[in-house]
């Protein structure tokens, strides 16, 4: 007795929830940015808390580099549904970094007020 295949999910469908998954995490990080650069733009920075901040930075942008060329390794050339979905999660997978640190930060901040 032959057992019939799962199924799955149209690709189309992926790759059009990928990229909305993707829009709306980045609408987020839009959102969560505006406040902490409110937030710590009305402050007095010390040195420190400026050097904290460029190295949080570089730290998100390394990350997010690195996160980009895993996914970039086996990338699907020949399918472009596939190869348009591979995109979306290529550049949410990129975006994560920031996208996490932007959340921590507006969460701190809406703490102290």
């Amino acid at each position: 007795m032959k057992r019939k295949p799962p199924v799955r999910t149209p690709l189309p469908l992926n790759a059009a929830i990928a990229w909305t998954t993707l829009g709306m995490k980045w609408m987020e990080m839009l959102g969560n940015s505006a406040q902490v650069v409110a937030h710590r733009t009305s402050r007095h920075n010390t040195p420190a808390q400026l050097f904290a901040m460029g190295s949080e930075k570089v730290q998100a942008a390394m990350e997010s580099s690195n996160a980009m060329t895993r996914h970039m390794i086996g990338f699907p050339v020949h399918d472009a549904f596939a190869s348009w979905n591979a995109w979306a999660r290529l550049l949410a997978s990129g975006l994560a970094p920031y996208h996490a640190r932007t959340r921590r930060n507006a969460r701190t901040g809406r703490r102290r007020r």
